[in-house]
């Protein structure tokens, strides 16, 4: 029965292809004849389409997800936006190719009949929940409290159904042990490459701040130029940060629970190039977000493995902490040291001051409308909050943040039942390189933005969502545990 079903689908992929090349081709020349600047302009479209199209049938004509998930790891973390002309707003490449993957699973299930088999997992609730409470506060603002409703404020409904398909297309994966280490390999070399940009930047390599980074940074040239803030592959110095504390989250979580003396060794490297590009984003607030992951990180790791036996282990690694340490303050440019240095008196620095401020101002907007919120309020209120928690609040409400803290909960919790469920040490080290970025980005979220940073969620969904591809029932847990 599974072979017929294999050929029906081989068959049908392969016939898919043929049809859509077949079609293209005819409407492509006969706009050549009749429309040739139009013709001009969808053939760059079509060719971004054929390359999509590749992530998913491959050269064997093949339909199949997991082709496209390298991809996606490489178009979240180091492709810029899609900037597009006018008014129309710029897009993220993963978006694309996830609803090009959505887009194909449903013309599967309508001419084929197959079923799409979604991994149900607890935090598919609470995303419908946050949903239904941005409704909640978005009817609310509009009826009761007068708040105007703008076109852009639905946008959050769109945001939030994003992050749900990107989390639930790779969740959804079969994904065995050996591919998952691959998976893990990759993610490591990828941020990498995120970080060399960084590195490129910083010593302005062949005028790459004037050529490359504004497609990257296009508003934070003063920066880069002036300040010497590295950005790498994301908008701002502190959403790059931000990436560097799950990078070093991950880096260090595999130095400790990977067995392989090469993939450790990777591991330590990683973790070398990501604190150095983490410094050098002078960002304060990651800096200190990422001594909490690592923090973590090393909690969990003693909690499960146990000091009694890892000394020597442990020694290695705080002696490899150090030297490392050491260097990045030897190479620390002194615009760094400084900015670092008011961390010792964080609240006599100017960005402080106005970050109260700005604070006091949305507080008392939330004090007006404390259970439900306000909506967006994209219409009258700001949305720079310089503080994620705040924002929440303000938008949705005591219930809204309540049920927010809801996802984000489920899915920490649901990282420790993956872990207990399996002695693999890569999906050990990914869980808890997860659940300590979790940690980090929490301090990280009450001076910043991670929920709303539409490159910086979606690369935490997508990591969270091969992290849950192992996810299994809790009967199973149980079994595993006895064993």
């Amino acid at each position: 029965m599974h072979n017929h079903s294999s050929e029906n689908l081989r068959q049908y992929s392969k016939s898919l292809s043929f049809w859509l090349v077949f079609v293209v081709g005819i409407i492509m020349v006969w706009l050549a004849l009749f429309q040739p600047m139009l013709s001009l302009i969808l053939s760059v479209g079509l060719i971004i389409f054929f390359l999509i199209m590749m992530l998913f049938f491959g050269l064997d004509g093949i339909f199949s997800l997991r082709k496209a998930m390298p991809s996606l790891l490489i178009a979240a973390i180091l492709l810029p936006y899609i900037r597009l002309p006018g008014s129309i707003p710029n897009v993220r490449p993963e978006f694309v190719i996830v609803f090009a993957a959505w887009g194909l699973l449903l013309l599967a299930h309508f001419t084929t009949g197959l079923p799409i088999r979604l991994k149900r997992c607890p935090p598919h609730k609470w995303f419908a929940l946050f949903g239904l409470s941005i409704f909640m506060s978005m009817s609310y603002g509009a009826v009761v409290k007068n708040e105007p409703l703008l076109t852009r404020d639905l946008f959050e409904f769109v945001k939030l159904i994003l992050y749900f398909l990107i989390f639930s297309l790779a969740a959804s994966q079969t994904i065995n042990q050996t591919a998952f280490k691959r998976y893990y390999r990759l993610a490591l070399v990828i941020l990498m490459f995120s970080a060399l940009v960084g590195f490129l930047q910083y010593i302005d390599f062949a005028g790459i701040n004037e050529i490359v980074s504004p497609y990257y940074a296009p508003t934070q040239m003063e920066g880069l130029l002036v300040h010497g803030r590295i950005t790498g592959t994301t908008g701002n110095p502190n959403e790059f940060g931000a990436l560097m504390v799950l990078a070093i989250s991950l880096a260090m979580s595999g130095a400790l629970f990977f067995r392989e003396s090469k993939i450790r060794l990777l591991c330590c490297l990683a973790l070398f190039v990501y604190g150095l590009a983490l410094v050098l984003t002078m960002s304060r607030t990651s800096l200190v977000a990422s001594f909490l992951s690592m923090a973590f990180v090393l909690t969990l790791y003693l909690k499960q493995r146990g000091f009694k036996h890892k000394w020597r282990q442990m020694a290695t690694l705080m002696v490899f902490g150090i030297v490392v340490g050491y260097i990045i303050l030897q190479v620390m440019p002194e615009k760094a040291l400084f900015r670092y240095s008011q961390l010792a008196n964080i609240r006599g620095a100017s960005s402080w001051v106005a970050r109260v401020e700005n604070w006091q101002t949305h507080f008392a907007f939330w004090k007006d409308s404390p259970w439900f919120g306000w909506g967006p309020g994209k219409a009258t209120m700001g949305t720079i909050v310089d503080n994620e928690w705040l924002l929440l609040l303000r938008r949705y409400g005591v219930i809204g943040l309540f049920v927010f803290l809801g996802l984000f909960g489920s899915l920490f919790l649901g990282l420790s039942r993956i872990r207990k469920a399996t002695v693999e040490p890569s999906i050990v080290a990914f869980t808890v390189a997860l659940q300590s970025t979790f940690v980090g980005y929490v301090l990280y979220m009450a001076l910043a933005s991670v929920y709303h940073s539409l490159q910086l969620m979606p690369i935490f969904m997508l990591f969270l969502g091969l992290a849950y591809s192992q996810y299994r029932p809790k009967k199973r847990i149980q079994e595993v545990s006895k064993q």
